[in-house]
């Protein structure tokens, strides 16, 4: 089911774009390894003062967007970069691009009924990331 998930998200983003499905896994995989997963990635919006945009994300109603500012402003330039250099892409500033892309739709996905399940452990939910994205480009 994860897998699904995660690949019609990047599928409807990149809408054929190939060539960034292992680029957006890799930053998000990053971002999950360094943030001890989704829920230490979700903690980030809240203590970077966007409970608000996370609840639009989490809930049944549309998503707000984030602009890649917003997200270099929750992560900070440093975890963008070491993020980017893992990913092997040019800069934190394509790294926050594809993350503003990415983060609401997957957190939506991820929450049909309001919250990120808990069972779902770093491993399984970065393996279903890579699944999900990897189908989007099939």
């Amino acid at each position: 089911m994860l897998d699904k998930i995660l690949g019609s998200v990047v599928s409807s983003v990149l809408g054929g774009e190939a060539g960034k499905q292992g680029q957006a896994m890799a930053v998000i995989n990053a971002l999950l390894s360094s943030q001890g997963g989704i829920q230490g990635i979700l903690a980030k919006f809240q203590q970077g003062g966007l409970d608000d945009l996370l609840q639009s994300w989490l809930g049944t109603g549309e998503n707000k967007s984030i602009s890649p500012t917003q997200v270099e402003d929750v992560f900070g330039k440093q975890e963008l970069q070491q993020a980017a250099q893992q990913a092997g892409i040019q800069d934190e500033a394509q790294a926050s691009d594809l993350l503003s892309q990415f983060l609401p739709q997957i957190v939506d996905k991820l929450s049909p009924n309001g919250a990120i399940d808990n069972n779902l452990s770093g491993d399984l939910l970065s393996k279903g990331i890579q699944s999900v994205l990897g189908n989007l480009f099939k």
